[in-house]
Order: structure tokens, then C-alpha cells, then sequence
């Protein structure tokens, strides 16, 4: 009851900063305080610098990190609040530590496939004008920019969500179509048949950042036997070239057969019948390389050079009826012809393949593709199609438990002795990322940019932007080089046309030139972009004077430009004249951010046109910064498929159907900043687990800081660091080695070791040490006695490098405590201390902190050996269970050498008393005695002995001398309070 009795002197922490975060504060105004609000008001600093000085100058202040668009259709998941996080502390960085404003305008990309599926799901079949797909799919599109922008707001992001881009603004599609004129004036944009790759689910032509290569599909490959023509004088009747190819499907486009000039080959025939001969590559054939064809059954007739004879011959399509037997194709050399695998005789179809395609141009080969937009063959008189091929589709040859079509042609080749064996091949082939099934490659007529003269200028580009990790370089510069051209034409409704127009009669017959495409950006500027999709006989208004007469013979083209395109252009945001001054095109942004994949898309189709159209070798960005795929905590990719995607809401309102604890918004932006974002990230109920006890320990240290600032006028009690006690000075510099460390860390990216960093720094130099020291003379000495005054101002320079270091991550928690924090209510400051935002205020500079606590910590460590040992001792078990039970008797050789501070030891070692003795013991009782040797001349020997003196009701030391009630300390705080 005694101890009760005083507990209302004590001075114990007081302060309204919650246990718990609440998520209605969060939302209603924690978030608004730290984000859009915060980021309006240094928004307008930027205009107002902007119109009170030269544009030209101001770039340095403003750091810019320009939004990749996330897709607008669905809700958010995981992986979208792992970019934006990511994205917001840096740039909170940014704004504190390195004083920039702060310039990020969030952005979505609207037009595609999925947004015009959806639209197509609400039209009847029989009603599918361009113009009403166009209407629902904008309106689609609207609708999840609207929802996904109150989701992404819930995450605490700094930026202004109205403020925002989408690639279906007016004025932005302006710009696009700026950006293809330029490259039409450059002569990059060009029109041609070439095989490209096509979804025949999605029904439209694929760029190579569209595709997703299945290491484990299926194909049925077959051996095939291709007769030499009849008027042969090189080889025996019936000799046949076999060939070996996995799209059996391309065998009605064959218009050659490739050999290598430099190889060897042989004339096969077989030991029991030679009515048929085969032709073969000879070291395939002698390392038994071709299934079927082997030294047991089939013997060399005939060995020669591929040069000697090949060349000289032709040979039949097998799939051909009888009566048109009479067409051949030529036997031609092909340097990508290799050894390695199948017979050394290549299929060449110039219309399904690269290889193929450049090699028919060279020889003036057909580019032949008898398949249509869906995948359905189209073949003329020439093929056995009126009854064996009828209704058959390219798809079905990618389903290996349902080859149908493959089946057919490999039965009719059978019957008509033309296969020597078929065979299901595992190989890696290309899916749309859309529909997730296979590509074809078909030949279409399709707009190209020529990529051929800019690649150079787009590596050399690349020099001068730095690369987090830095193998990103490496990954983008080899897409890059392995491009050629990019197919930009997609025959779809919803997006931006390519401006260009067809002859009626001829559609092989096209209208562009930089003339007419200036002329059609002016018409969309006045009309709107969806007039271009009205139907008219006569489209004069669309062509300048000299083509009017032309309107009734030329229509408008359907083709729409390639969403990467739309995307990739969205560094003309970057153009803003009100902020900077110049036309845009050299306003660089600093940095780039957005996942692996995007090497292949977005990263790439930004630099692409930026250097397409300005022809300088000035990329779009000064860094690139790319994370890794969300996990769940098996390692397994996050899929709508597999049902394991956790969604941003999951993670702060918890979910108990997942077993995932509530981690409030902080706890999600901490689980992101905790992970090694630049590989794959992991997210599950154990590890939210480990975030959410992080969490709490960051919180509830804060509260301890806060309840003792609580009365603390920093503006009157502030103490500089100079006239802080030595244990204080000796916090301080590690708390100073912490910030200078974290601050490196930010600037590499290397979030997870800030964290490291300060968890370890809190646990053990903080709650461990510090904390538990201070918490006697906090609550016991005098309000206002310089002692505790040097403590809390300590507590008050901890608390501010805590909220410059955790303010990116934890920018809501920081907030809330900043708002019952001394900074909040006082000046110290002007410049710097006045009430402003936690985020605007820099990060705190501390002077050199000299402080030499070496002796005081191994008088530390060595009392802490010794107590160990001492509370041992059987005798003390019950009656010494805490160290305010002992007094410790510290026995020096030489009293001129030391040079501690006897109170502050005393607090150091929270023991009741401390004694020196200026003599060292004549024996040493290891159970209570320690020796430790500080320097060359000073010998120190500790004692640990039971305090008899009475405990102190109030401060629960036993220090209280007989006939008092407390300790002379006590007492006197008493007595200052007595009226």
C-alpha cells in the first residue's frame, strides 16, 4: 500500500499517441495529412518557384519518378502495392533527406484487349460497331481507373489521384499520334506482309513484350518425306528429302527445303528394300541422331557435299493432290541450317517464320499463309481442303489431348507414304499473356517501326542511365539489340488508329505520308478521336486538299497502334511547360520503377519512342528500378488461377479466411519495404506475423518517447547535445551512425537492411539499453532537474532521427506520432521547427559527438558477468532478484586515473549505491568480484555486494538509510512539492 501511496508523485509517462492504429483515422485523416494534402501544398512551392524564376533552373529541385500505368480493369492486388510503395518511398526519401520537391503524376493505360473484351461481353453479335465498342469500353475503363484510384489511396501514397494521366485523355492521344508522326517524318514507320506473332484467341497481331514462353509445351513433331521431282537426273527415282519439323501445321506454306552448302550428306536406302531412298545429313546419321534412320536398317548408298548436288534438284509438296504434282520448290542453302538436331534438312515456310521469311526474300519465295484471323485454314483448288481439311483450325495442333488437325495431315502423309514417324516434343514455345495459349506466327499485312537505324542510338543511350539491380542493363540491352523492328498494328476498336487510308477496291493499296497524317492529328483535334471510327462514303474532311478528290475511292483504315506504343509514350507527361522550360523532349525523368518484366515492355517501348522520335541518344529515364513477382509463402506465383493473390485490403483489414492478421496500412507498406524487392517477394500468414510484432515494437517505442516528452518544451528545454550527459552523448552517436547508415541504405535501395538496421539499434542500443536506464530518474527525479532534462532532450533527438529514417516506410504512423509530439507544438527552430509536416522537416544534422563511454560499457559488460554469477550463489536465491538489491563496490589502483561519473555509472548499472575505493582487494572472491584491466596504469575490480538499506517505496531502490521513509532523493522531490 506505501508504494501506491507515492505512485501519483511519480512523473510516469502521459501521452494520447494509441497503442493501435485505428483504420477510420488512417483513412479519414491520417492519410490525407501525410499524402494529398502534403503533396498539394509543395506542389504549389513548385508552381510558385516555377513563375518566379527562370524554368530552366528549377529542374534540380524537383525530383521526378514517372508512373508506369498499371492496366485499368480489376481490382488491385498485391503486386500493385508493391509497386507504388516502393514508388512513394523514394520519393518520400527524396522530399526529406535530400529537400526535392517532388513531381509524380500517377498514370493508367485504358485502351487493349481486355477493356474491349469486356465491352464486347455487353453487345449482341449483330451490333458490334466500332463506336459502341469504343463508348462501353471507355466507360469500362473509367469506372476501374475510379475504383482503383480509392484502393491505391488507401496506401498511403504521396501524390494528388486527380491529378492523374490516362492514355485515353484527348490531349493524350494527341501526343501519341505527335510522337508516330515524327516517326513517320524519320522513316521508321513502314508497311509490309511479314510473318508476325498472332493470337488466334485474341484474333489480333502480338509484339514480343505480349508473349510468355511455356517451357513445357507440347507439340507433335513428325518426320516428313519430301519427293524429289520426277525430272531428276541427280538422285534415283523415288528419292526423298526427309525433314524434321515440331509445326507440322506450316507444311501446306512450304515453298523450300534448306540445306548447308558446307555439310555432307548421304543417299540412304534401306538394306532389305530399296524402293525408296532417303536423303540426310551424313554425321547425323552416323551418330544415329535420327530416330528411325539407323546403320541397322539403312545402308549409305551415296555420300556427297550438299554444294555438289542439292542445289541442282526441286521437289513435290506431299500435300498436294496428284493432278497438281507438276509444282515444285526449290532445294536452297540456308546458313541457319546446323547438325545439332533433326536431319539437316529444314522445312521453310516464308510465311510462319523469321528465319524463313528472310530467307524467301532473298530468293524471291512466295510469303504463303493459308490461315486466317481465327486460326481456320484457307486453302485453294491446289489442296486436298473440299473433304479432308475442311473446318480445320491452326489451334487444335497446340492441344496435344485433342490434335485433330495434326492427326489429319499426319494420316493423309501416312497413307501416302510421306511420314516416317511423328512424336510428341517438349520444347519451349511462345503464349499471349492474354488469353494464356499458344501464338502462331502467320503472315499478315501489318505497320512496322523500323528499329534497324535507332537501335544503336538507343544502346548508347543506355550509358549514361544506372540500372537497380544492375544486371537490368544487361536484360534491356539485349532485348534491344535483338530487335529489328517492332510490330505497332493491332486490329482492334478500342485504342488509337494508325492514321492511314486504303483503296476501296484495292486495299493493298495505301494512303500516308506525313502530309495526310498531319492533316488526320488536326481533324481528331477538332472532332474528337472517335470521328475517325464513324462510317462515311465520302472521307474528304480527312484528307488534306490536294487527295480531296480522292474521298469516294479511299476509306478509313481499322488498325489501332499498339498498346506499348500507348503506354511507351507516356513520357510526354514528363512535358509540362508550366513547370519546366523547353518542349519536353529533353526533360529526363530520374527514375523509372516497375517490375522485371518490363525490360521487355514498358522500360523498352519508352525508350523506343523517345529516341524514334527525337533521333538523340537521350533515354526517357536516368535510372531504371525493377522488383520481382509476388509469392505466396510456398513460393508459388500469386494467380487469379491457382486462387492464392492476396489482395492490398487483405493485408491492412486482415482476413480469416486466409489467416492473415490485420497490419493496418503501415503494416503492408512495412512488409514491402522489408523484403529484398529486387527478386521474388513472399507474402503469407507467418511472415505478416513477423510484421505485424515489428510493427507493434516500432509503436509502442515511440509511445514510450512521446509519454516522457510529455510537458516538454522543447523551446525553452531543449538541451544542445554538448551540455548532455556522457551516457547520453554515447546513445546519440550511435543513434547518429544508424541515420548516416540508413541514409547510404536509401540511397542504394536496400530498404529491407534499413529495417535491419533499426530493429537491432531499438531492441538492443534503445528498448534494452537506453530505455530501461532512464526509465528511474523519468519517473522519479525531479520534473525539471537538468538530469532529466539532458534525458528527454536525448529522447527528443532519438525520436527525430526515428522519424526521418521510418517517415518514407511508416509515413502514417510517423504522422500521428509527430502529431503529439513536441515538434508539432513548438519552435525551435523557425526555419525548420514550426509546426510544418513531419515529411518537409530535413533530416536532423547532429555536430561531431565526441564521447569517450568506453571504460563505462566494459564496467558494464563485466558487472553484468558478475551479477550472472553472483544471484547464483544459494545463499542470495531468494532474497536478491534484481540489481536495485545490490550495491556495488568499484576498487581502483589509482583514483587520479578515473574518470566516470559516479551517478551516471550509478544509473548505467541500476544498482542501488556505488563505492570507491582507492585500493585493490588483497584476495578475489570470483562469486562477487570482478576484475578488469582499463588502460596501462589503472586497475578496477568490482564487487557486488547485498544492499541492507530498506527499499524506497517510491523509486523501489534499496538505498532508504535507517529512520527515513525514502531515500534522500525521493525525499527531497517530496518536499519541492509541498506547498
Amino acid at each position: 500500500m506505501l508504494k501506491h501511496s507515492y505512485q501519483k508523485t511519480l512523473n510516469l509517462p502521459r501521452t494520447k499517441f494509441p497503442n493501435r492504429s485505428n483504420i477510420t483515422n488512417t483513412i479519414n485523416k491520417l492519410i490525407p495529412q501525410s499524402s494529398s494534402k502534403l503533396y498539394q501544398e509543395q506542389y504549389q512551392e513548385i508552381l510558385s518557384l516555377s513563375s518566379n524564376q527562370n524554368k530552366n533552373n528549377i529542374r534540380d529541385k524537383i525530383f521526378i519518378l514517372h508512373d508506369g500505368p498499371p492496366y485499368a480493369n480489376g481490382d488491385l492486388h498485391f503486386g500493385h502495392a508493391l509497386n507504388k510503395v516502393l514508388k512513394d518511398i523514394i520519393n518520400r526519401f527524396q522530399l526529406t533527406c535530400k529537400q526535392k520537391y517532388i513531381w509524380y503524376k500517377p498514370g493508367w493505360d485504358c485502351h487493349g484487349l481486355p477493356i474491349e473484351l469486356k465491352a464486347l461481353s455487353k453487345l449482341n453479335r449483330d451490333d458490334l460497331s466500332p463506336l459502341k465498342i469504343r463508348k462501353l469500353a471507355k466507360e469500362h475503363a473509367l469506372k476501374q481507373v475510379k475504383i482503383q484510384s480509392k484502393q491505391f489511396e488507401k496506401l498511403g501514397i504521396l501524390t494528388n489521384w486527380e491529378d492523374r494521366y490516362l492514355t485515353l485523355n484527348p490531349v493524350y492521344e494527341l501526343n501519341q499520334l505527335e510522337i508516330f508522326k515524327k516517326m513517320v517524318f524519320n522513316g521508321l514507320i513502314k508497311r509490309q506482309k511479314k510473318p508476325v506473332y498472332w493470337g488466334t484467341v485474341t484474333e489480333t497481331a502480338l509484339a514480343e513484350g505480349e508473349l510468355e514462353y511455356n517451357d513445357n509445351h507440347i507439340s507433335i513433331a513428325a518426320y516428313v518425306k519430301f519427293p524429289i521431282s520426277d525430272d531428276n537426273r541427280v538422285f534415283p527415282a523415288n528419292s526423298k528429302l526427309l525433314i524434321w519439323t515440331s509445326t507440322p501445321w506450316t507444311l501446306f506454306s512450304n515453298r523450300a527445303i534448306c540445306f548447308n552448302e558446307n555439310f555432307e550428306y548421304c543417299l540412304l536406302s534401306k538394306k532389305k528394300d530399296k524402293k525408296e531412298y532417303l536423303i540426310v545429313e551424313k554425321d547425323l546419321f552416323d551418330r544415329g541422331s535420327i530416330p528411325e534412320v539407323n546403320a541397322a536398317e539403312y545402308e549409305t548408298v551415296e555420300v556427297f557435299k550438299g554444294s555438289d548436288k542439292l542445289g541442282r534438284v526441286t521437289y513435290t509438296n506431299p500435300l498436294y493432290d496428284a493432278d497438281n504434282c507438276h509444282i515444285t520448290f526449290p532445294v536452297l542453302h540456308g546458313a541457319h541450317v546446323t547438325k545439332t538436331a533433326g536431319t539437316g534438312l529444314v522445312h521453310t515456310a516464308p510465311g510462319h517464320g523469321q528465319d524463313d521469311y528472310l530467307l524467301g526474300l532473298k530468293n524471291n519465295l512466295e510469303i504463303y499463309s493459308p490461315v486466317d484471323h481465327k486460326g481456320n485454314y484457307i486453302l485453294d483448288e491446289n489442296w486436298p481442303s473440299k473433304h479432308i481439311f475442311k473446318n480445320s483450325k491452326v489451334n487444335s495442333t497446340f492441344n496435344v489431348l485433342d490434335p485433330t488437325t495434326t492427326d489429319t495431315i499426319l494420316k493423309y502423309l501416312s497413307e501416302n507414304n510421306h511420314l516416317l514417324k511423328a512424336h510428341k516434343y517438349m520444347h519451349s514455345y511462345p503464349y499471349d499473356w492474354r488469353s494464356k495459349k499458344p501464338v502462331i506466327i502467320r503472315s499478315t499485312p501489318q505497320w512496322f517501326a523500323d528499329l534497324s537505324d535507332i537501335k544503336p542510338l538507343a544502346l548508347q543511350s543506355l550509358s549514361t542511365v544506372n540500372f537497380y539491380p544492375a544486371r537490368g542493363k544487361t536484360r534491356l540491352s539485349s532485348f534491344i539489340k535483338s530487335r529489328n523492328e517492332w510490330c505497332i498494328s493491332r486490329q482492334r476498336s478500342w485504342g488509337v488508329p494508325i492514321p492511314f487510308f486504303y483503296n476501296k477496291s484495292d486495299p493493298d493499296e495505301i494512303l500516308m505520308n506525313l502530309e495526310t497524317v498531319d492533316h488526320v492529328i488536326e481533324v481528331i483535334r477538332a472532332k474528337g478521336i472517335d470521328s475517325w471510327f464513324v462510317e462515311q462514303d465520302d472521307i474528304s474532311e480527312w484528307l488534306p486538299d490536294k487527295y480531296k478528290h480522292l474521298g469516294a475511292t479511299y476509306a478509313k483504315a481499322k488498325d489501332t497502334i499498339d498498346v506499348w506504343f500507348d503506354s511507351g509514350s507516356s513520357w510526354t507527361e514528363l512535358q509540362q511547360k508550366n513547370i519546366i522550360k523547353n518542349d519536353g523532349m529533353d526533360v529526363i525523368a530520374d527514375v523509372y520503377l516497375e517490375g522485371s518484366d518490363q525490360h521487355r515492355g514498358w522500360f523498352q517501348s519508352s525508350l523506343l519512342t523517345k529516341i524514334g522520335s527525337t533521333l538523340k541518344p537521350i533515354a526517357p529515364y536516368k535510372q531504371i528500378i525493377t522488383h520481382g513477382f509476388t509469392l505466396d509463402e510456398n513460393g508459388i506465383k500469386m494467380s487469379k488461377s491457382i486462387g492464392n493473390i492476396i489482395a492490398p485490403i487483405e493485408i491492412i483489414k486482415g482476413s480469416e479466411g486466409k489467416k492473415l492478421p490485420p497490419l493496418g496500412v503501415d503494416g503492408l507498406r512495412l512488409l514491402v519495404a522489408s523484403s529484398n524487392f529486387s527478386t521474388d517477394i513472399s507474402v503469407g500468414p507467418t511472415i505478416m506475423k513477423h510484421i505485424a510484432e515489428g510493427l507493434k515494437k516500432i509503436r509502442l517505442s515511440f509511445k514510450f518517447m512521446l509519454g516522457n516528452l510529455n510537458n516538454f518544451d522543447a523551446a525553452h528545454d531543449l538541451l544542445p547535445i554538448e551540455e548532455l550527459r556522457g551516457l547520453d552523448k554515447y546513445v546519440l552517436k550511435g543513434t547518429d551512425e544508424l541515420m548516416r547508415e540508413c541514409k547510404e541504405y536509401y540511397e542504394g535501395y536496400n530498404f529491407s537492411k534499413i529495417l535491419t538496421s533499426i530493429q537491432f539499434h531499438l531492441n538492443n542500443e534503445l528498448s534494452a539499453f537506453y530505455f530501461n536506464i532512464i526509465k528511474d530518474s523519468l519517473y522519479s527525479d525531479k520534473s525539471n532537474c537538468l538530469k532529466r532534462l539532458q534525458i528527454q532532450s536525448t529522447l527528443y533527438y532519438i525520436f527525430d532521427v526515428y522519424r526521418a529514417i521510418l517517415g518514407p516506410i511508416i509515413p502514417i504512423m510517423i504522422q500521428e506520432a509527430y502529431n503529439y509530439s513536441p515538434f508539432n507544438t513548438t519552435i525551435v527552430d523557425k526555419a525548420i521547427c514550426d509546426g510544418k509536416s513531419p515529411f518537409t522537416r530535413p533530416w536532423p544534422v547532429f555536430p561531431e559527438i565526441n564521447v569517450d563511454y568506453k571504460l563505462e560499457m566494459e564496467i558494464l559488460n563485466e558487472f553484468n558477468k558478475l551479477y550472472a554469477r553472483f544471484i547464483k550463489l544459494e545463499e542470495n536465491n531468494t532474497t536478491v532478484t534484481k540489481t536495485v538489491q545490490t550495491k556495488v563496490n568499484i576498487y581502483i589502483s589509482s583514483i587520479s586515473n578515473t574518470r566516470f561519473d559516479l551517478d551516471e555509472l550509478k544509473d548505467l548499472l541500476q544498482v542501488a549505491d556505488i563505492s570507491v575505493i582507492c585500493s585493490l582487494p588483497s584476495v578475489i572472491n570470483e562469486n562477487s568480484m570482478s576484475e578488469l584491466s582499463s588502460g596501462e596504469k589503472n586497475h578496477i575490480v568490482l564487487e557486488i555486494v547485498k544492499s541492507f538499506d530498506k527499499e524506497c517505496p517510491r523509486c523501489w531502490k534499496h538505498n532508504v538509510e535507517e529512520g527515513h521513509e525514502l531515500c534522500e532523493r525521493c525525499e527531497d522531490v517530496i518536499d519541492a512539492k509541498k506547498p
